[in-house]
């Protein structure tokens, strides 16, 4: 029985390793142009909290490909999902303000290559990625600079400011679910491939020849609740190695 939950594991822990996409490092980012922006690239994070440190990793893989990221800093709302809840709050105001395709990416992830060449093709209103099992994932949204984009972004903050205990990317999922059954559509919502929101260690991610923007998974560290003799959960693990890897490779970099 032992021998058989000792296999279970090494295939398991295996199957993760597997799936790893290598962070390039400076060789290959030499073989790709200078990134030139055709949009901005936004994103916010909590003051005096951990994801200070998400935000700086971000910003440094972004600047080794010539990109520039606009991150800010809010006061947290107290909790992990009233927090994400402010989501929509803060691109409302960005995209009121600026002008041009805009690019949210969450702070807990880095830019593998530059994106925008791919993100061209992309021409309605609002581009996010759905999960395999088809659960909108809001860590990355391309917001273009059209009317119907900024209704979409306004309705998905009143939602929010409604009830900010629920998940940000389940009301927008579910808004843009009823806009797509009401037969009088008013936005057009493309569909974002996992390259553009890559969990780098997710099992059942789709095959992809190149990885633009990875997901670290920081909610696993905001969540963590203390276990006995101060162990740590697999997934937690799994995301601390991950980061220690990429920042091997950026602090390499500096």
């Amino acid at each position: 029985m032992l021998s058989r939950l000792l296999d279970l594991f090494r295939a398991n822990k295996s199957a993760h390793r597997s799936i790893i996409v290598p962070f390039p490092d400076d060789r290959e980012i030499e073989h790709h142009p200078v990134a030139q922006a055709t949009g901005e690239i936004v994103a916010f994070f909590t003051s005096n909290s951990f994801y200070v440190h998400e935000a700086r990793r971000m910003i440094a893989s972004a600047v080794r490909l010539g990109l520039e990221v606009t991150a800010t800093a809010i006061e947290s709302a107290g909790s992990w999902v009233r927090n994400a809840a402010m989501k929509p709050s803060f691109l409302l105001k960005e995209r009121r303000h600026k002008r041009g395709p805009l690019l949210y990416v969450d702070v807990d992830a880095v830019f593998h290559r530059n994106p925008w060449p791919a993100l061209a093709s992309f021409d309605g209103d609002l581009a996010v990625h759905y999960s395999d099992n088809g659960r909108l994932i809001s860590a990355t949204i391309l917001i273009n600079d059209t009317p119907a984009a900024l209704r979409l972004i306004e309705m998905w903050k009143e939602r929010c400011d409604e009830d900010p205990d629920i998940w940000d990317q389940l009301v927008l999922q579910q808004i843009i679910a009823e806009d797509q059954a009401s037969g009088a559509r008013q936005f057009q919502v493309g569909s974002l491939p996992v390259s553009f929101c890559w969990i780098f260690d997710r099992l059942t991610n789709e095959k992809t020849d190149v990885v633009y923007i990875e997901q670290l998974q920081a909610s696993r560290q905001a969540t963590h609740k203390k276990r006995l003799f101060g162990r740590v959960g697999k997934r937690l693990r799994r995301r601390r190695e991950r980061v220690r890897q990429i920042e091997e490779v950026l602090i390499g970099s500096a």
